[in-house]
């Protein structure tokens, strides 16, 4: 089926758009220290995201801004790590992201840049090989001394949904859920995934199509155990889901198979303009040798591939006759 779009960023950002799961999210992920400076309003979610072009498939991204209990707001950003595998470099890139929030925060603005408001990184990791990334970029530093570790950024929080227990997910049934999911964990709790997500939800359909894009699933036998578990709902909406995927996926092969021949029929066209082009040459540098052409030459030159007429262009300029130009075709 084709990539329609990044079925862990689709996911993620359908569990945590929402100002309610979102706070639920950071009284159950961040450290206790933290949690308790939040003001009892939910987070904004701030529009964009930040994570270089080149990892947004592997990478997703939130950025909320939440209350202090101080009168003072902060940002909380989260970077949720989609690769099986986690990348070391992921420190260095977090930076990176974090600099660009307070650049946009900040602009131009000197009272702004003077007083940049707090940035909370969480990290989330749901790949299958354990975490083995240093927890901060002073840690990628190669130096002992203290004073040599300039670092724009101290450490992160870390929340490897893999190695917590199913309950430590969250409070928050939805949200829980939505983590099982993410850890490749649904087909073994598909009663609570139901119970969870109630009939009708956008996010039970997000759920069901974030399964159905990677997990590797048999669809008949998905709907059967739907079936023999009472889940009537759920194995219809299965089927719709899968239907549609199926439908935007032929759509989407279609267009990339349109631009692929559109971009070959440029290069073929290309090309037999080039040829066109040099047997109109030819042609004309036969003629002011020798004369008018006959038309069976014509016709030989106009049905001749590109590396023929080379050969032919190279021998008109001294050959003694028409004859001697086609009687010595050498070759490109």
């Amino acid at each position: 089926m084709a990539e329609l779009h990044n079925p862990h960023d689709t996911l993620f950002r359908a569990l945590l758009s929402d100002p309610g799961r979102a706070r639920d999210f950071l009284r159950d992920h961040l450290p206790n220290t933290i949690a308790g400076q939040l003001a009892d309003a939910p987070p904004g979610i701030v529009e964009g995201g930040f994570v270089d072009e080149a990892l947004a498939g592997s990478q997703s991204d939130l950025l909320m801004k939440v209350a202090l209990t101080s009168g003072t707001d902060a940002f909380v950003y989260v970077l949720a790590e989609h690769k099986s595998t986690p990348d070391p470099a992921l420190p260095l890139q977090l930076a990176s992201y974090m600099v660009r929030i307070w650049k946009r925060y900040g602009g131009t603005k000197t009272a702004r840049l003077r007083a940049l408001p707090p940035i909370i990184p969480v990290v989330v990791y749901h790949g299958a090989k354990p975490w083995t990334v240093p927890d901060s970029l002073r840690d990628m530093i190669a130096t002992d001394d203290p004073d040599l570790a300039f670092v724009p950024g101290a450490g992160y929080i870390l929340r490897n949904l893999r190695a917590m227990e199913i309950d430590a997910l969250s409070r928050n049934a939805a949200l829980r859920a939505g983590f099982i999911t993410l850890r490749q964990e649904a087909l073994a709790f598909l009663a609570e995934i139901a119970g969870s997500l109630p009939e009708g939800t956008d996010l039970r359909r997000q759920v069901l199509e974030y399964v159905l894009r990677v997990y590797n699933v048999d669809l008949d036998a998905l709907r059967a155990t739907l079936r023999t578990g009472g889940h009537n709902e759920l194995e219809a909406l299965v089927g719709t889901i899968a239907e549609t995927l199926l439908e935007q996926g032929k759509a989407e092969g279609l267009k990339a198979g349109e631009a692929k021949g559109k971009a070959e029929g440029k290069a073929e066209g290309k090309v037999e303009g080039e040829a066109k082009g040099k047997a109109e040459t030819l042609g004309r540098l036969l003629e002011r040798r020798f004369g008018p052409l006959p038309r069976d030459i014509e016709t030989r030159i106009a049905a001749a591939e590109p590396d023929r007429i080379e050969a032919w262009l190279d021998a008109v300029l001294d050959a003694p006759d028409l004859a001697a130009v086609f009687a010595q075709d050498r070759p490109h």
